[in-house]
């Protein structure tokens, strides 16, 4: 493992539990930035400080209280972030990254005395054991709140850890873990299915709502998961999930016979999770309320029954064929978010409120006279204003249904959140798409990886206004039309802003004159816009 030389020269200021209890008690918590600061220097002096392995144990034990408090405190600063991340958040990630990793390595210092045989730490070997694998999980869980790459290091990591918990017999020793939420019987077993799972969800798809239920979930569920040296019996014909414990990567569904060439491989039967999976999805169909299944009083319908649909999918079957297989198509693409700005590129002028007429100003009847047009650069200078721009992507694969892209480090451009629109036209187009973000990913090297899924139809530009008593703005303002596809089933919709739906609202739309319309069903909500349907009023 990754562990740091030992120094003569270092000098925390605590050297034992009880100094380490007395040094807590000047520590700021109630100020957890500094508070971070301290204990980050504090367990780095602790790691290189040469001390018996029973009583660096005892030292990490007694700080964890503390490290957990304003871990999850400093993590509000960073989660649910549009990306890239701002520079202090960035900051305040990195602080909480090392930190995370800082109680792993001091775990693992004792893990690795206890793997060389030392008496002293013998005993509690499945406590070290949990309590490595458990850091080293926790770091990986908030890469993924921050929708970050995850380092192959921290895989490599948590792969030896387990590998040591099977050297010492104790994958599945009973540990206390006040730490969890509800369920505090743990093992390093279950600190290492929760590892895995968490990351086998597809992470960087889900919101933080739903991130923090699959936590919930695995701290109940992690001991469902079997680690096996074989295939069990009843995945033969399905591709086995497996890990490669001498690997550096997450574990991963291969083809029949290609396991064999896996190192150390272990092969990951998630059967009893796909039970309990399919019960109860079978019982919310019926009418079961999640609360009474022990899914949480925060899991509501339908919204619980579609996230346990995915998890099925994700931990439980074979990787789906596409109906639209996608196909590598590196190619360069222009992109913009938000529905003005999509607006504005798409129409190619200001928005201005429709049926005024403007009068020309002595500058542009010069122009018209002198040039026989008005120059552009008012509209230039609109853009800017605005804020609107237009990004440069590298598409990577592309399909009917969806496109992967990525943002090289180097391009400058705007953050953006999962379920955002963007409009997205690749270099041999002669029109935008639009699409809806599903995932998005900051690499380790500065890129940002997107996944968009295109929502069906040729945008079109608009203008629509709310009608009736009550209105949020009595003015026109920009919206987007989608026109029917036949070939997916796909009746025309309109793209308005958030907040615009309710059933039977009538608004007045207008493309080339103004028409009313009547909203019917909401297709879809993203986080800036909604997706509906309507009907023409007569």
């Amino acid at each position: 493992m990754d562990l740091p030389d030992l120094s003569a020269s270092a000098a925390p200021e605590f050297a034992d539990a009880e100094g380490a209890r007395m040094w807590l008690e000047h520590v700021p918590l109630a100020n957890v930035g500094a508070a971070q600061r301290q204990l980050l220097v504090q367990i780095e002096q602790f790691n290189k400080f040469k001390v018996a392995a029973a009583e660096r144990l005892a030292v990490m034990e007694a700080l964890r209280e503390a490290v957990n408090f304003v871990q999850i405190e400093q993590a509000k600063r960073f989660s649910n972030r549009a990306l890239p991340m701002a520079e202090a958040e960035a900051e305040v990630f990195e602080d909480t990254d090392d930190l995370w990793d800082d109680m792993r390595v001091g775990y693992a210092r004792c893990l690795q005395a206890a793997t060389s045989g030392d008496a002293g730490i013998k005993a509690q070997a499945g406590l070290v054991c949990q309590r490595t694998l458990y850091y080293s999980g926790m770091k990986m869980f908030h890469h993924y709140r921050a929708y970050r790459e995850v380092p192959r290091a921290d895989w490599r990591n948590l792969h030896l850890a387990y590998r040591a918990a099977e050297e010492l017999d104790v994958v599945d020793e009973p540990v206390k873990d006040f730490l969890n939420r509800d369920v505090q019987d743990t093992s390093p077993g279950v600190a290492y299915a929760r590892a895995v799972l968490m990351a086998l969800s597809n992470p960087n798809e889900l919101s933080q709502r739903q991130l923090t239920f699959v936590a919930y979930l695995l701290e109940r569920w992690g001991s469902k998961l079997e680690v096996l040296d074989e295939p069990a019996p009843e995945d033969l014909g399905v591709p086995p999930l497996v890990a490669d414990l001498a690997g550096e990567r997450c574990p991963e569904r291969v083809e029949p016979g290609t396991a064999t060439r896996v190192k150390q491989a272990r092969y990951l039967d998630t059967s009893k999770i796909a039970k309990s999976l399919r019960n109860r999805v079978g019982l919310l169909r019926k009418g079961e309320s999640p609360a009474k299944l022990a899914l949480g009083e925060d899991c509501v319908q339908p919204s619980c029954e579609q996230l346990l649909v995915y998890l099925y999918r994700q931990w439980c079957q074979p990787k789906a064929v596409r109906g639209a297989e996608r196909q590598r198509k590196p190619a360069i693409a222009e992109a913009t978010g938000e529905i003005a700005a999509i607006h504005y590129y798409l129409s190619g002028r200001a928005f201005r409120q429709p049926g005024i007429q403007k009068e020309l100003s002595q500058k542009q009847k010069d122009e018209i006279a002198t040039f026989g047009r008005v120059s552009t650069r008012d509209e230039d200078e609109y853009s800017e204003v605005q804020g609107f721009a237009v990004e440069r992507w590298h598409i990577e694969d592309e399909s009917a249904q969806g496109v992967r892209m990525v943002r090289r480090a180097e391009d400058p451009g705007r953050r953006f959140s999962h379920g955002q629109l963007m409009a997205v036209r690749p270099g041999d187009a002669k029109s935008y798409m639009l699409g809806q973000v599903r995932w998005l990913m900051a690499a380790r090297n500065g890129d940002l990886q997107a996944g968009l899924k295109i929502l069906p139809g040729m945008p079109s530009p608009i203008a629509a206004k709310q009608l009736g008593l009550n209105v949020q703005t009595p003015d026109f303002v920009p919206a987007l039309a989608l026109g029917g596809v036949a070939a997916l089933n796909s009746a025309p919709t309109l793209v308005l802003p958030i907040g615009w739906f309710k059933p039977g609202r009538l608004i007045e739309i207008y493309t080339s004159s103004a028409a009313q319309v009547r909203l019917t069903q909401l297709v879809e909500r993203g986080a800036d816009f909604e997706r509906v349907a309507y009907e023409a009023v007569k």
